[in-house]
């Protein structure tokens, strides 16, 4: 009998018919994502009208919208990849950021679906504080930096405040914000390396960390650079070989 994919669970067939199915009765299914199969084409035989068996893909229809809707590892690996991929854009000045913005969607919606594929409440959640962190703590300096800037000759004649304080208190609101960050930016690769199985994850965690402090000075600052494009081809290739989630103790 011949029929198509509604659903991971669902074919309807070209009788008018719905039958319920295993993806384990799919003979030529591989380490394809059902979930993005909806569509495709199917060949199957069913012995009481309601259940498929000996089913075969005869001709898949992967699309994009599928891929973005499922929550599943197989459209997480995709989704970040993407985002990856339009993320290293960013240096074209003006349309690269746009781009850039889209890749950061993708990514974000391949860590929500990670989460939902392992069932973690913690993945998402890290994520989200560690963004919202991000843009507030970038908002906060730049603002008190630009009053700062504005305001150094009120502050040089003020006898309570001085420039030099001032100063460091940008700083070290910058440096907390930023071992804040660090700490969730470690949880979320860390939950990512279990998952996975792949150290990759906390690699490009760890040389991302030390690139920022290396471009903190002007000599490191081109080592620095280098440590981005490292750590994010270690991500690349971290999300390629994520096929599957790893059976844990703590899954």
């Amino acid at each position: 009998m011949q029929g198509k994919i509604l659903s991971p669970q669902l074919i309807s067939g070209d009788d008018g018919k719905r039958y319920e199915y295993d993806k384990n009765d799919v003979v030529n299914l591989g380490d394809k994502d059902l979930a993005m199969l909806t569509g495709s084409q199917v060949d199957f035989v069913s012995f009481d009208e309601r259940v498929a068996k000996s089913i075969y893909i005869t001709h898949e229809n992967v699309n994009v919208s599928s891929i973005l809707s499922a929550d599943s590892i197989g459209s997480a690996r995709l989704k970040a990849l993407w985002g990856l991929g339009l993320q290293f854009f960013n240096f074209i000045p003006y349309i690269g950021q746009i781009i850039a913005i889209v890749g950061f969607v993708l990514y974000s919606m391949a860590i929500y679906s990670v989460s939902k594929a392992a069932a973690s409440k913690s993945l998402f959640k890290n994520y989200i504080i560690a963004v919202i962190i991000s843009f507030l703590g970038v908002f906060l300096v730049f603002m008190l930096a630009l009053i700062f800037g504005v305001s150094m000759g009120v502050l040089a004649n003020s006898e309570d405040v001085g420039i030099g304080a001032s100063m460091i208190a940008v700083l070290l609101l910058g440096g907390v914000i930023a071992l804040i960050v660090a700490i969730y930016g470690y949880k979320i690769h860390a939950e990512l390396a279990r998952l996975s199985g792949s150290s990759l994850f906390l690699w490009a965690f760890w040389i991302n960390v030390v690139s920022v402090i290396l471009c903190l000075s002007v000599f490191g600052i081109f080592v620095g650079f280098a440590g981005f494009i490292i750590a994010w081809v270690l991500l690349f290739v971290a999300w390629w070989g994520f096929k599957k989630l790893e059976k844990t103790e703590k899954n």
